[in-house]
């Protein structure tokens, strides 16, 4: 795997998130890091009908298929969640992995994606585990799914 630069994974990303609107360069340090990109999910980029990057994974517990319109054979049964590593997408997580590099929430909104190193690894791992307390410590699906199942069965009535 040859690591991709920066511009590289800026160029790649917009191609492959098409609706990205704000993704720019950070220099100045963070946490001792920098060369890295950043972006926020306060604007909703959609992603093969999923937002492209939910940290806190709103409606995670809803089926992929009440989700969508359409039907996804391979999504049978899987919810929303189980879509999203890290509260990315799953393809673009991988994809971000396949070029050399990982994503960091730095808040609910702030996501960074920093270039792989020697000392990734062990970081990759805390970030992962920190994730997983806040999702397993906060309240994340509410009445919110109840009402997208409900707006997209009135939605495809209309379409029949």
């Amino acid at each position: 795997m040859k690591q991709w630069s920066r511009e590289q994974i800026m160029k790649g990303l917009r191609e492959l998130v098409t609706e990205i609107e704000y993704l720019e360069k950070i220099d100045d340090p963070i946490d001792g890091k920098s060369g890295g990109l950043r972006t926020t999910s306060e604007v909703v980029c959609i992603y093969k009908e999923f937002p492209a990057f939910n940290h806190d994974l709103e409606f995670g517990e809803m089926l992929v298929s009440e989700a969508t319109l359409h039907t996804i054979p391979d999504h049978s049964g899987m919810k929303v969640k189980e879509m999203y590593n890290y509260g990315i997408h799953q393809e673009i997580h991988s994809w971000l992995e396949e070029r050399g590099w990982y994503p960091e929430w730095y808040d609910r909104v702030t996501l960074f994606f920093w270039k792989c190193d020697e000392d990734s690894e062990d970081e990759i791992v805390e970030l992962l585990e920190d994730y997983q307390i806040y999702l397993d410590t906060h309240e994340i699906d509410g009445i919110e799914s109840q009402i997208l199942k409900k707006l997209n069965e009135q939605f495809a009535g209309k379409n029949e």
